[in-house]
């Protein structure tokens, strides 16, 4: 008998233990949201995230479909990340791997209808390469690094990737999904959640 209430005892505390553990997990993950979005699909698309590539998507998933849906980019600098929201249900749909080079605002910025296949970045005698880019307004821009301002390739992490003002460096497929999105979409700049 005592052998028994001793393992008893000892899954019951790992049991709470564990419950603990995935508890604060939560919690710390929750209260690093944004608040034009439900908590819960913060932390499921969270969930679904790749390393930064720059040749592969962000999530593990299929892109979603917008379907007229009204939709808000949030941009957090300090996460590298660019949260995709449906506006209506509140839900984040889709989380981009991002190098956030642009200031944070307190007004959104919009999409362009300018949209195209490659990009030249001049800054004396310097030049840098980005393709599939996006337009947004005030001359700032949404793209697939290629080479730096010294005209280096750019490596396989987003992260690591030199950063050319003004700009929003996101991986090749993210850039081409994004250029399906309409014009006048809301993009926040944020600097942390």
């Amino acid at each position: 008998m005592n052998k028994e209430l001793k393992s008893l005892l000892f899954i019951s505390t790992g049991l709470f233990l564990i419950f603990v553990l995935i508890f604060n997990l939560y919690t710390y993950n929750a209260a690093r949201s944004i608040p034009q979005a439900s908590k819960t699909s913060q932390i499921l698309n969270q969930n679904r995230l790749r390393a930064p590539n720059i040749h592969r998507s962000s999530e593990n998933w299929a892109y979603p479909k917008i379907d007229n849906a009204p939709i808000e980019l949030v941009a957090v600098k300090q996460a590298k990340r660019i949260l995709v929201i449906n506006s209506n249900k509140r839900q984040v749909i889709y989380i981009i791997h991002a190098q956030i080079n642009l200031p944070a605002q307190k007004n959104s910025f919009r999409l362009l209808h300018a949209r195209g296949q490659q990009i030249y970045h001049i800054n004396g005698s310097q030049q840098a390469i980005a393709k599939n880019w996006l337009g947004i307004n005030d001359g700032n821009y949404i793209e697939t690094p290629v080479t730096d301002m010294n005209n280096h390739q750019v490596p396989r992490n987003l992260r690591k990737a030199p950063k050319i003002e003004n700009t929003i460096q996101v991986s090749t497929p993210d850039a081409k999904w994004l250029q399906t999105l309409p014009e006048n979409t809301p993009l926040i700049v944020k600097e942390d959640y």
